[in-house]
């Protein structure tokens, strides 16, 4: 049976309806400008500005919420996971003079939906890797905001020379690009749900606005590698990686993303090298961990992988993953009651993990459990219709029941989403001959053949290969 490496009320009682409360909170400041910084830089940085002490503001209430009472949260992360939650919109911009000088006065209104606020709260909490990109997001901006704080009192002594002065005016349009490739930055961030984005091509748009804006921002790179990878542009996704980690050699997220694509395309020395890196850099990072551990499993190394998984575990008890990966690693040798456990507790933390019950579904057809085998994976099925995967093991749970045709038909669609599914050739190619359709058969068997699936039916194979001599034309 092929398993699947994870690479997430009272019947009686009606509930009472949730009433939306929108809590609002409204900043302006005052942005002078002149000099060297012109009126276009001086709306960015008051912009990024009355946004961040709005945010800040709304912090406190965000702070007093039951969620985040129960989490380990320090003070950065508050802000981000309020601009995760909030929606800031410039309300009003206007000019004003104060005596010889200029200036723009920019209102900003914030706004947050209780009725959903307290789940929005969670996922981002269970999402750390998101809430970091937030966290980091909110960190690059508090630099560049103390940037443009600085140069503008450099701005107002007097005396500068016209070399000086052209220097300021760079580094304020450069501050000012920064702030804008942030802002990108935020809009692309925004479409992430849960483990994916919701416009990926959008996405990848907005990256690379941030890109262009900003050339040395490592993270604009990573997660628009991450998003190429989404796409199966795994190329364009490594070329990404690889510029983040030139920009920050340190950056233990793009070697950890790197290794993920060189897992997708089977290149599993290089995926290995990556995590060892990732680790390396941050020794308490459990999904590279948790990644480490599934490729392991790949690789058939199973003791590896069962204690690169206990080490993810140990690090963040929450990790699906890491459960459903550990679970797949006791399939394989044999210890089954551990591995329903783990996909039992995969499940539990994520009722959403189509590859748990896969996964769990193949145990149990181990296990010659065929029927709550093909409820498992029939449910992973219904939660992921597009993973072969799943078809390919119900096929399998259907075959062993001798229900052929119905195998047939699952191996159909596992085929059908993976044109290159050797094994899934190979099962239907049996399944036929069983069924005394022999063209159709050997057709299929030499097919998962040439592509290199020849081992345990070679005396099939011959019989395939004299039947064709005999009814050659």
């Amino acid at each position: 049976m092929r398993l699947l490496v994870a690479v997430i009320i009272s019947a009686f009682l009606l509930p009472f309806p949730a009433f939306a409360e929108i809590k609002t909170i409204t900043h302006t400041i005052q942005q002078p400008f002149g000099g060297s910084q012109s009126p276009d830089d001086a709306r960015i940085a008051g912009i990024a500005r009355a946004k961040r002490e709005a945010l800040e503001q709304f912090g406190t209430y965000i702070e007093s919420t039951t969620v985040v009472k129960n989490s380990r949260v320090d003070s950065d992360e508050i802000l981000a996971l309020t601009a995760g939650v909030a929606r800031a919109e410039v309300i009003k911009q206007k000019n004003y003079t104060d005596g010889d000088g200029f200036g723009i006065e920019i209102s900003v209104k914030v706004e947050i939906d209780t009725a959903v606020l307290d789940n929005s709260l969670k996922r981002l909490l269970e999402d750390r890797n998101h809430l970091k990109d937030l966290k980091d997001a909110r960190e690059r901006e508090k630099k560049l905001l103390a940037r443009i704080a600085e140069l503008e009192k450099q701005n107002n002594k007097k005396g500068k020379t016209k070399q000086q002065l052209k220097t300021l005016k760079k580094e304020f349009q450069a501050a000012s690009q920064g702030l804008t490739a942030v802002e990108w930055f935020d809009k692309a961030i925004v479409l992430w749900d849960g483990e994916k984005n919701s416009n990926p091509k959008k996405a990848i748009e907005y990256y690379t606005q941030a890109i262009r804006l900003d050339p040395n921002y490592s993270a604009a790179y990573n997660n628009r590698g991450a998003t190429y990878s989404m796409l199966d542009n795994y190329n364009q996704a490594v070329a990404d990686y690889d510029q983040a980690i030139r920009i920050d050699s340190n950056y233990a997220k793009a070697y950890n993303n790197r290794g993920i694509t060189y897992s997708l395309l089977k290149m599993y020395e290089q995926a290995i090298a990556d995590y060892d890196k990732a680790i390396r850099l941050d020794p308490k990072y459990a999904t590279a961990y948790s990644n480490r551990g599934g490729t392991y499993v790949m690789l058939q190394q199973f003791g590896r992988a069962i204690a690169d998984l206990n080490q993810a575990i140990s690090l963040n008890s929450n990790n699906a993953k890491a459960y459903t990966n550990r679970g797949m690693a006791f399939a394989y040798i044999k210890q089954f009651d551990l591995a329903i456990a783990d996909h039992d507790h995969a499940i539990h933390i994520d009722p959403n993990n189509s590859i748990a019950y896969s996964n769990r579904g193949g145990t149990y057809a181990m296990l010659q459990q065929f029927d709550r085998a093909i409820e498992d994976i029939d449910h992973a099925i219904h939660l992921n219709p597009n993973n072969p995967e799943s078809y390919y093991n119900q096929g399998l749970a259907y075959a062993n029941l001798n229900q052929l045709n119905r195998a047939i038909t699952d191996y159909d669609k596992a085929i059908k989403l993976n044109p290159n599914y050797t094994e899934a050739y190979k099962m239907r190619g049996l399944a036929y001959l069983l069924l005394a359709k022999d063209k159709e058969g050997c057709a299929d068997l030499e097919k998962a053949c040439n592509a290199g699936t020849c081992a345990g039916y070679e005396t099939t194979l011959k019989w395939c290969q004299s039947l064709k001599q005999k009814y050659k034309p």
